[in-house]
């Protein structure tokens, strides 16, 4: 089944739709409030602060969200996350001045917190919405969906915000989160959690949730091939934008374009994944992708050498595109499919406090590459991650089941079992 035609399985467009919405308003924030933060207080390292303090919950609360998640009715909790989402951004209305900040950090701390319940949430419900033969299309068709709420969220909230000033920005951002509630609603109606225990043992529960990953070679693997790609994507965070000033002698407005151009590869890459991924075995496709996209990286950090035109590096980044897209949806397939349904929350939560936490890794240590020699090495070193991820990924099959995209695998999702009885 491909990204369109999974559509109509139940909730899968209720649960696409809610994403879209929900993410185009984060994208909105994203590019709006750092630029508030800086003008009202004039120093880039308490912007910087904004986003440290965005990366700190998905490390400390995430794998203990995975718990709620696998204890909670998922259109429950995710429709309820959206309206505290909503609800938690009208603080930042009272900020007139740089001594009103500290409210920024709380807000953003506590949208966080939300963010790093709603997403696995999202990619677990997700999971148990299709068979398992379609996991790549449906995770296709989210990731696509997300690109597209990046293409469009970024450039909404900088005219949002000339138009209308922050205050504008946070209230069309509360509108897609009400408006992603509502859409998540109609799923709480006969969608249960198998009955679980009375007292919810929060640790126990956690560590019960790691030692599955421990226990499942195919899980234990993709944390590895997932702490490898978090730390490169944290170092080119920062080595992106001193390369772009550095070696393409851009500006602000060049590190915006080619920031935004990579959902455009990633939304064609989305088209063309599920003729691929037919072909392939979802391990083999992880690890070619991450293969294509260290070589692509190690072309785009050594063009300069050859050109600084700027269309070649918006082609280059429109290309990363695609198999990043296609790297991250297998590796997620390959977490969904092997994960016991009763433990997947946790499963995806520890995925994400990973990928957070090794990513901030990435970004402390790319921040002492400097300018001059010590940033050449640095940005061959992190395109060099990325061809170590895809070593690494070569083992994600080793021992286990073939997963494809049309069919196959060790785990059967809710609608699958409940229609083999």
């Amino acid at each position: 089944m491909n990204a369109v035609a999974v559509l109509r399985s139940p909730g899968v467009a209720r649960l696409g739709g809610a994403g879209l919405l929900s993410e185009a308003g984060d994208w909105m924030l994203f590019i709006a409030l750092p630029v508030f933060v800086l003008q009202l207080s004039g120093s880039p390292l308490i912007t910087a602060a904004v986003f440290a303090l965005e990366l700190l919950p998905t490390v400390l609360v995430g794998p203990l969200a995975g718990v709620l998640i696998d204890r909670v009715d998922p259109w429950r909790l995710m429709s309820g996350v959206a309206v505290l989402q909503a609800l938690l951004l009208l603080p930042l209305l009272l900020v007139d001045s740089a001594a009103d900040l500290w409210l920024v950090y709380v807000v953003v701390v506590a949208e966080s917190v939300l963010g790093t319940i709603i997403e696995p949430c999202r990619t677990a419900t997700a999971a148990s919405l299709v068979p398992v033969g379609d996991l790549m299309a449906v995770n296709q068709l989210m990731a696509v969906l997300s690109s597209a709420a990046r293409l469009v969220g970024g450039p909404v909230g900088g005219l949002v915000l000339a138009l209308g000033g922050i205050d504008l920005v946070l209230l069309a951002d509360a509108m897609t989160f009400l408006a992603a509630a509502a859409l998540l609603v109609p799923g709480c109606r006969g969608a249960g959690r198998p009955a679980a225990s009375a007292r919810v043992r929060l640790f126990r529960d956690w560590a019960d949730g790691i030692a599955v990953v421990a226990r499942v070679p195919t899980l234990r693997r993709a944390m590895g091939v997932t702490a490898c790609m978090a730390l490169a994507q944290g170092a080119f965070v920062v080595l992106f934008v001193l390369f772009v000033f550095r070696d393409l002698h851009g500006t602000e407005t060049e590190v915006g374009l080619l920031r935004g151009v990579q959902a455009v590869g990633a939304i064609a890459g989305g088209a063309l994944l599920g003729l691929v991924s037919r072909r392939s075995g979802v391990p083999r496709l992880v690890a070619i992708s991450l293969a294509v996209f260290g070589l692509v990286s190690l072309l785009t950090w050594n063009a300069p050498a050859v050109t600084t035109a700027l269309g070649v590096y918006v082609g280059l980044f429109i290309t990363a595109g695609i198999p990043g897209l296609a790297a991250m949806t297998g590796l997620v397939a390959l977490l969904q499919t092997h994960s016991p349904e009763e433990a997947r929350g946790r499963v995806m939560s520890t995925f994400f406090a990973v990928f957070g936490g090794v990513q901030a890794l990435g970004m402390l240590l790319a921040g002492l590459a400097g300018t001059g020699t010590g940033l050449t090495v640095a940005l061959q070193v992190q395109a060099a991650l990325y061809l170590l991820a895809a070593a690494l990924a070569t083992r994600l099959g080793a021992g286990a089941p073939r997963v494809t995209a049309d069919g196959g695998g060790p785990a059967r999702s809710r609608s699958t079992a409940a229609s083999t009885g």
